[in-house]
């Protein structure tokens, strides 16, 4: 696989945090992704028609996904079905996650239709991946996916207010989001934002939200990606019923936190749990309920999120 390349928008926020080093050895830096995915429980895609944003969840018992690699490109297996919600042939990104296992990887690349060629079952969707990248294991809370057959979402998507009381709770008390974004030519990248209640903060007088972005690896990948394109999408999980709030954003990031020493390192801790890295602040431009997106998660209650102020080995994948 190439290494990762950084768009404009990227290096500017990398260069504003002083972080250009650590990006640049991140760029060349895969991890277990193959192992993620097949151990993932939550597998979430999205792709950008532009102007239409198409979703589509895998969750259950894992292996939700079977993978192949060729080289360090690791094939993803699907199943039929995904292509009732994401366009086929088209540019596809999602993240693989495990949050009880706090394990997560970023995909991307072009979805296909499989071909009976012995590697997956004929009819099966395929991405084979020309981005994928390791996060660390920071700010999940740990829960579980209910059920061990697959589960296929959402079940529907119904545009509500933005200041829809349904809305505003799950908003207030959310714990676990992820932020769609896309680079300058279009491909859909999703990555995980998670926080103690009341990290996201959503105002519906001024039309706003708003979270701080603490702070993470050094890539700045979804930071860099609004700062060429603003429109992005806000998923915020209902963990109980597996629903999620959507929120269609126009979005701006700014940068808070620049280290006065060039900073090499991915992984740093930190003397407090959540440090400051930045600042997201969007305008909301609708909202949806979106039913059935996954299957609903329960809490594990023998763990306790990842945070900065864990040491780096326990940070790392």
């Amino acid at each position: 696989m190439q290494p990762f390349s950084y768009h404009p928008g990227q290096r500017e926020v990398q260069r504003e945090a002083n972080s250009v080093a650590c990006a640049d050895k991140l760029s060349t830096w895969v991890g277990p992704v193959a192992d993620f995915a097949s151990g993932a429980d939550l597998v979430l895609l999205a792709s950008l028609a532009d102007p239409t944003w198409h979703l589509a969840a895998l969750s259950g018992a894992p292996p939700l996904v079977s993978v192949t690699a060729h080289g360090d490109a690791p094939t993803m297996w699907l199943p039929a079905g995904v292509e009732r919600f994401l366009p086929v042939g088209g540019a596809c990104g999602g993240i693989v996650i495990n949050l009880a296992k706090a394990q997560r990887s970023r995909v991307a690349g072009v979805l296909a239709a499989a071909s009976a060629d012995g590697d997956a079952d004929a009819g099966a969707l395929h991405l084979t991946c020309r981005v994928a990248f390791t996060n660390c294991r920071k700010y999940m809370t740990p829960t579980a996916s209910t059920g061990n057959a697959p589960y296929l979402g959402p079940a529907a998507v119904v545009p509500c207010a933005a200041d829809d009381d349904w809305v505003l709770d799950v908003v207030a008390r959310g714990e676990t989001a992820f932020l769609v974004t896309a680079t300058p030519d279009g491909v859909a990248d999703v990555s995980h934002r998670g926080g103690l209640p009341g990290f996201l903060r959503h105002d519906p007088a001024g039309g706003r939200v708003e979270w701080t972005e603490y702070v993470g690896d050094g890539m700045f990948v979804s930071s860099g990606n609004v700062r060429r394109r603003s429109r992005a999408v806000l998923l915020v999980l209902e963990l109980a019923s597996g629903d999620a709030a959507w929120l269609d954003l126009d979005v701006s990031y700014t940068t808070l936190r620049a280290d006065r020493r060039e900073r090499v390192d991915a992984l740093l801790q930190a003397g407090e749990p959540f440090p400051v890295q930045g600042r997201m602040t969007a305008r909301v431009l609708g909202a949806r309920r979106v039913t059935g997106l996954c299957r609903p998660r329960v809490r594990v209650p023998a763990r306790r999120p990842i945070t900065s102020a864990d040491s780096t080995a326990v940070q790392h994948p």
